[in-house]
């Protein structure tokens, strides 16, 4: 994946620390760059005994690029945001299985990382829950897949649609989902079918739960962008008490890694 297929239009300015209240930052790392070797061991070196343990853990190559690449999203990210090298962070595992920073103390910080094949990605927030999910966009039995996951007008939605649509909104439908589970912090605990999804002109997503998810979609901001012609994230933001919109930057982790305090 080459730098120039990565988010249309302009990336925004790198950013400093404390993030912009009623902003989010969404952040992206080209994993493919985790091929060379000397890549790997740089980022390898920054990490903690846990973090390495763990990326030995994964069986194939694709996987252990795939979970290096959200370490170095968290901690370039972190790292522009607390002002302290990439390697001097500390992080501890939740129940889980997703990292929490533990050093420096950031009060308000939330984040939440996900990974698919060839990208990984963060979305940072201060003062409001986020959850973030990335998919490849690959062939998919889409309707049976509908079926199983997705509400009754979503699975009629998607057996309307030609082949390329139909695939296009199935990974949307899919990743809002994703996004939203993490936002929450439950896994996949929810009945899925219960969390619908329209369109909106902006481009983003409207939500509809029913009774068993036992919350109020209207305080929760849903997005989509296609970060690459392949790659789409979903993003699930908290809803100030404002009422303002949040904001999303978006910033490439690639050569961001080293910060000058």
């Amino acid at each position: 994946m080459s730098k120039s297929a990565l988010l249309k239009g302009p990336l925004d300015v790198a950013p400093t620390h404390p993030i912009a209240s009623e902003t989010a930052h969404l952040w992206f790392f080209d994993t493919e760059t985790l091929r060379e070797p000397s890549t790997t061991h740089q980022w390898l070196a920054r990490l903690e005994d846990h973090e390495r343990t763990r990326y030995a853990a994964y069986g194939t190559a694709a996987a252990r690029r795939e979970y290096l690449g959200t370490r170095a999203v968290a901690r370039t990210a972190l790292a522009h945001y607390s002002g302290q090298p990439t390697e001097c962070l500390r992080f501890r595992t939740d129940h889980l299985g997703r990292p929490e920073l533990t050093s420096p103390v950031m009060p308000g910080l939330f984040f939440s990382l996900a990974k698919t094949r060839e990208l990984a990605v963060g979305l940072f927030a201060l003062d409001h829950e986020v959850g973030v999910d990335v998919e490849l966009v690959a062939p998919i039995e889409a309707v049976e897949l509908a079926e199983r996951f997705f509400s009754p007008g979503e699975l009629a939605e998607l057996s309307s649609l030609g082949d390329t649509a139909r695939l296009s909104r199935f990974y949307e439908l899919w990743t809002l989902r994703e996004a939203y589970l993490k936002a929450r912090g439950i896994g996949l605990a929810l009945p899925l079918e219960q969390l619908v999804f329209r369109p909106t002109p902006s481009g983003g997503a409207q939500a509809e739960f029913g009774p068993a998810i036992r919350d109020d979609p209207a305080h929760w901001q849903f997005g989509l962008t296609w970060l690459t012609n392949r790659h789409l994230a979903a993003t699930c933001i908290r809803r100030p008490s404002s009422g303002v919109p949040t904001r999303i930057s978006h910033f490439d982790a690639r050569g961001m890694d080293r910060v000058t305090t």
